[in-house]
């Protein structure tokens, strides 16, 4: 069954059945959906607006032009969600210990986010912009990370030599983190 246009909030509830439905220009709002199955759901041009999804679980989910505003991800696990049109985008959300493997996030926006812990495996980031985002202890291994900018983040460990970088921005108080594993001392 496909839903359009629909707009789920505390008086509406979330939807009954995530599983092989279709939602498309849907919004969801207010809703606590911590360790929910969204498992086989197709999302379209949807938005997720101060919704808690911690631990949700996104087994070949579709995630397709989604933008999470305001969420509470933590520990959601990217790298099970479907990889066709793989495309979302995350505002001031609480991105700490997720995962993302072997995902296209070309040109993915994460503004003012918390990103302690995560994970990017594997990933093409190219034009990817972290505009003030926290990554403490973020891992980042075997990326492509073509024009991807990183100049208003803080807290960034990268291994230049892990990932592949060609105008990547950064700025230079993120200096240290890109020399970690040298063990010098910058004064």
């Amino acid at each position: 069954m496909d839903i359009f246009n629909h707009i789920f909030d505390p008086t509406t509830g979330a939807p009954a059945q995530w599983a092989y439905q279709d939602f498309e220009e849907c919004t969801f709002q207010n809703l606590t959906l911590s360790k929910a199955i969204l498992s086989h759901a197709n999302l379209v041009n949807c938005r997720f607006e101060n919704c808690t999804l911690d631990a949700a679980l996104l087994k070949d989910t579709r995630l397709n032009e989604v933008q999470f505003l305001q969420c509470k991800l933590l520990g959601v696990n990217f790298e099970h969600c479907n990889p066709f049109a793989f495309a979302v985008g995350f505002q001031a959300c609480n991105l700490d210990q997720t995962y993302f493997f072997n995902r296209n996030l070309k040109k993915t926006k994460f503004e003012s986010c918390g990103l302690k812990g995560a994970s990017f495996i594997n990933c093409e980031l190219n034009g990817a912009v972290f505009k003030d985002c926290n990554l403490e202890s973020a891992v980042f291994i075997n990326n492509t990370l073509t024009q991807a900018d990183f100049s208003t983040s803080y807290n960034l460990v990268l291994d230049p030599e892990q990932n592949k970088l060609k105008k990547t921005r950064f700025s230079l108080h993120s200096l240290p983190g890109l020399l970690t594993k040298y063990d010098l001392v910058i004064t």
